[in-house]
């Protein structure tokens, strides 16, 4: 089964001679750099994870105790060559310290065989507009989080998760600490696209403005890594090799758990987005009961990805309809997979599910959105915008904007989408 699906995902979109509008973007991405672990081979012992000054790098994650099975359902297998994000044109670029070869342990575990998915558990019934509780921390007592307003004051390395030990940025601005109000704060979860880092999503997405600007507290998950620093999931995150998404998942509900335990957080205003990879990763949980939990989700050329005869990603819907931006290149979005068909599949389903959803459709193909930074402002501030205008008891299907329009921070090629 591994054969046939590099066979099909080679002949279907991955082939070695793209279209000739596509081999620039394509250059050096299957080879394209991931972060290597820099930072601190030792991780902190609780309670005290992260500091103001702490190294580059990503964390020395652990591979967990239990190794997935070899036959997965027939997911694709790690060592497809699914080809790296490369938007150097652009912007976006792969870490400029990453591991040119890109590697993921060869004993990683593939997908094969032809056994079904189990159904999926029935979400719990929650009443609208109330957001879930914190989660529990999965290891009882949190360790303290520290973060810091800059990308190099940011790093949480060494971070206890399930059996695991993972690495995040954290971006808490100056404000937060000045502010005597008591009242808790925005939170914004950030994927970053494929051989990146969440330092690229900080550089590339301008948050430390935006942070300080906007006012919010963000969180950008490292991909997770193997001993020896080579990358778990050759896709960054496990969308597609879903024998990692139980301890992935448990990693978010953990930092959750832990940002709530350090910091004044208002769960009505949790946000999620992704770029690519990430963006895919953001389509996939928000397909899970974690969904529930983000006030709007932004999907920057995601969606529901598929390769004909091979894999295919499903949406399943969840009691809470938040709003959504489906942002993409067009038609002339591609990379290994039409991102142009994902994110229209992902609106599409949005749409039937009763989410209000904002389209937004640029020309620019896969590569950074055209986004002109409103004055004195920071570049993606209607990305932001978006957020904070859509609090959880937002009542589902609807929006602020169905009264006033889209604000002018937004670019003219974005639309509000009429239900269907």
């Amino acid at each position: 089964m591994r054969v046939i699906l590099l066979v099909l995902l080679g002949s279907a979109c991955l082939s070695e001679q793209p279209p000739r509008d596509s081999e620039e973007a394509l250059e050096g991405a299957a080879s394209a750099p991931d972060e290597h672990v820099t930072g601190s081979g030792d991780a902190p012992a609780p309670p005290r994870v992260g500091s103001a000054d702490g190294p580059d790098g990503g964390g020395d994650a652990t591979t967990p105790g239990d190794e997935p099975p070899t036959d997965s359902g027939g997911r694709p297998s790690p060592d497809l060559p699914f080809p790296g994000d490369d938007f150097s044109d652009d912007g976006f670029s792969p870490d400029p310290d990453a591991d040119p070869e890109g590697g993921v342990d060869d004993d990683t575990p593939g997908g094969s065989g032809d056994e079904e998915s189990p159904p999926a558990a029935e979400p719990e019934p929650r009443e609208p507009g109330v957001p879930p509780p914190l989660p529990d921390y999965s290891l009882g007592e949190c360790p303290q989080l520290i973060g810091g307003p800059t990308d190099g004051a940011s790093h949480i390395d060494g971070f206890p998760t399930g059996e695991d030990s993972r690495s995040f940025r954290l971006l808490v601005p100056d404000a937060y600490h000045r502010d005597e109000s008591g009242q808790p704060w925005p939170v914004v979860f950030g994927w970053h696209w494929l051989n990146a880092s969440a330092g690229s999503f900080i550089g590339e997405g301008q948050l430390e403005s935006a942070v300080a600007e906007m006012g919010f507290i963000a969180v950008l998950p490292e991909m997770a890594r193997r001993d020896g620093g080579a990358k778990r999931f050759l896709f960054d995150w496990p969308f597609a090799e879903e024998w990692g998404a139980d301890a992935e998942l448990l990693f978010i509900e953990d930092m959750l758990a832990c940002l709530g335990a350090n910091f004044r957080i208002d769960l009505k205003r949790l946000y999620a987005i992704g770029v690519s990879a990430g963006g895919l990763w953001v389509s996939y949980l928000s397909s899970t009961d974690l969904g529930n939990r983000f006030a709007a989700i932004e999907s920057l050329s995601g969606g529901l990805g598929q390769v004909p005869f091979a894999w295919r990603m499903d949406y399943t819907p969840q009691p809470h309809k938040f709003p959504a931006v489906v942002l993409w290149g067009g038609e002339g979005d591609w990379l290994g997979l039409s991102f142009h068909e994902a994110s229209q599949r992902y609106r599409d389903e949005l749409l039937a599910d009763g989410h209000f959803v904002i389209e937004c459709t640029h020309d620019s193909g896969h590569a950074v959105p055209p986004i002109e930074p409103p004055p004195g402002q920071t570049r993606f501030t209607s990305l932001w915008r978006f957020m904070l205008d859509h609090p959880y008891d937002t009542p589902h299907g609807t929006s602020p904007y169905l009264q006033t329009g889209l604000p002018d921070v937004f670019p003219q090629w974005c639309r509000i989408l009429p239900a269907p």
